[in-house]
C-alpha cells in the first residue's frame, strides 16, 4: 500500500512539474509579443511611444480585469478545462498578430488589431496563470502551496526572459514573422500536455463568495506583494537607464541579467523550504530586497549597482510564493482559484503604481529617486506581512477549535 502511494505522489509531482511546462510556454509566448510588438508599432507603423506604451498596457489592463473571473471559472469549471480556455484565447491572440504581420499593410486596422489581440491575450494568460497554481496544488495538495508557487514563479521569470530575448534576436536577424509564428504555435503545444495530465476535483455548486470578501480576506498578504514587485519594476524599468545616465552603459544588460540569476538561484536554492519556514523567511527575504535596492540608490560605482541588482532579484524572488501561503490558506480550499487570481492581481496592482509613480519620482528626484522610494516600499511591506501571517495564525486557530467542537 506504502509503494502503491508514492508511486501516485511521484505521478502527481511530475504531472504539477508538466503544469508548469504549460506555463512555460505560454509566457513565452507572452515574452515573444512583448519584445516584437512595440518594436512593430515604432518602426513598421511609426506610431509615437504613447500608442506603443497602450499596446504594452493594454495586456496588464486585461488581465487585471478578468483575474477574479479566472479564479472562478477554475473554481466552477476545473482548472483543466480553464487551462484549454486560456490556452485558447492566446492561440487567437497569436494569430491576429501574424495575420497583421503577413499583411504588412501599416494602418490604423493594424493597430487596432493588435490592441485587440493583447486584449484577449491579456485574458487568456489571466486564465493560464490562474490555472497554473491550481491545477498543481489540486494535484499535490495545498500543504505544498509553497513549493507549487516557486516551480510556477520560475516557469514565468524563465519564460519571459526567453520570451523577451528569442523575440529581439529574432527581429534583427530573421525577422517578425518567426515570433508571430512561435507565438501560435507554443500554446498549441501547451494542448499536448493538457491531454497527458489528470483534472483535479473541484466544487462547481459550491457557494461563491464575493471579490469583496476574497480582497478582505486577502489584502494584507497581497498589499505585501504588491509593495515588495515596486522594486522588480523599478529595475526591469529603470536600471538599463539609470546606468545609461551614470556613464555606466557597457554594465547595463550584465546588471539586469544579475537580477534575473539572483532571482532563479533564490528559488532554486530555497523554494523547498518555502512551505515551512514563513514570517521569518519572508522577512529575510524583504531585506535582502531592500538592501538590494538601496545600494542601487547610493552606489557610487556600476559594481554596486549590480551587487544591489543580484540582491534585490534574490530577496524579492521568494516573497510570491511565501505571501501566497497566507493569501491562500485564508479562503475555503473549494475557492482556492479566486484566492489565488486575487493574491496574482496584487502584482499588476503594483507594476501599475510603480508606472505611474516611477516616471514622475524620476523626473523629480532623478533615478537613484526611484530605488529609494522601492526601498521604503520594502520597508511597508514588511508590516504587511506580520500581519498577513498573525492573520493566518488566528485563522488556523479558528479552524483546530472548529474542529474540536465538531
Amino acid at each position: 500500500m506504502k509503494d502503491i502511494l508514492m508511486y501516485r505522489i511521484k505521478n502527481d509531482i511530475v504531472a504539477a512539474s508538466c503544469v508548469a511546462s504549460i506555463l512555460f510556454l505560454a509566457i513565452v509566448s507572452l515574452g515573444l509579443s512583448l519584445a516584437v510588438l512595440p518594436l512593430f508599432v515604432s518602426k513598421y507603423l511609426e506610431y509615437s511611444p504613447f500608442y506603443i506604451g497602450l499596446v504594452v498596457a493594454a495586456e496588464s489592463i486585461a488581465t487585471l480585469a478578468s483575474r477574479a473571473y479566472a479564479g472562478r471559472y477554475s473554481d466552477r469549471n476545473g482548472p483543466k478545462k480553464g487551462m484549454v480556455f486560456g490556452l485558447s484565447l492566446t492561440i487567437i491572440a497569436g494569430l491576429m498578430v501574424f495575420i497583421v504581420f503577413y499583411l504588412d499593410n501599416p494602418g490604423v486596422f493594424s493597430y487596432i488589431i493588435i490592441i485587440l489581440s493583447r486584449l484577449i491575450m491579456g485574458g487568456g494568460e489571466s486564465l493560464i496563470f490562474t490555472c497554473s497554481g491550481t491545477w498543481p496544488i489540486g494535484l499535490v495538495g495545498r500543504e505544498h502551496a509553497g513549493k507549487i508557487m516557486s516551480w510556477v514563479g520560475i516557469a514565468m521569470f524563465l519564460g519571459l526572459a526567453i520570451g523577451n530575448y528569442a523575440g529581439i534576436w529574432s527581429y534583427y536577424n530573421i525577422g517578425i514573422m518567426l515570433s508571430a509564428f512561435f507565438m501560435t504555435i507554443l500554446p498549441v503545444l501547451g494542448f499536448i500536455i493538457v491531454m497527458i495530465v489528470r483534472p483535479v476535483i473541484f466544487h462547481p455548486e459550491s457557494n461563491q463568495p464575493t471579490l469583496f470578501f476574497a480582497v478582505k480576506r486577502i489584502w494584507k498578504a497581497g498589499s505585501g506583494f504588491s509593495l515588495a514587485n515596486i522594486g522588480y519594476a523599478s529595475v526591469t524599468t529603470f536600471l538599463v537607464l539609470y546606468f545609461i545616465e551614470s556613464g555606466w552603459s557597457v554594465y547595463s544588460a550584465f546588471a539586469l541579467s544579475l537580477f534575473g540569476i539572483g532571482y532563479v538561484l533564490s528559488r532554486l536554492t530555497l523554494g523547498w523550504k518555502a512551505d515551512s519556514c514563513g514570517l521569518k523567511m519572508t522577512l529575510f527575504s524583504l531585506a535582502i530586497e531592500a538592501s538590494g535596492l538601496l545600494l542601487i540608490a547610493i552606489s557610487s560605482h556600476a559594481y554596486i549597482a549590480m551587487a544591489g541588482s543580484f540582491l534585490t532579484g534574490f530577496g524579492l524572488s521568494m516573497v510570491y510564493p511565501l505571501l501566497a501561503l497566507p493569501a491562500l490558506k485564508s479562503m475555503p480550499e473549494e475557492n482556492i482559484g479566486l484566492a489565488l487570481s486575487t493574491y496574482e492581481s496584487c502584482f499588476d496592482i503594483g507594476i501599475l503604481l510603480a508606472g505611474l509613480i516611477g516616471g514622475t519620482i524620476v523626473s523629480i528626484f532623478g533615478y537613484s529617486g526611484i530605488y529609494f522610494f522601492s526601498f521604503l516600499c520594502c520597508i511597508l511591506a514588511s508590516f504587511s506581512t506580520v500581519m498577513a501571517y498573525r492573520q493566518l495564525k488566528h485563522t488556523g486557530r479558528m479552524v483546530n477549535h472548529q474542529a474540536a467542537l465538531e
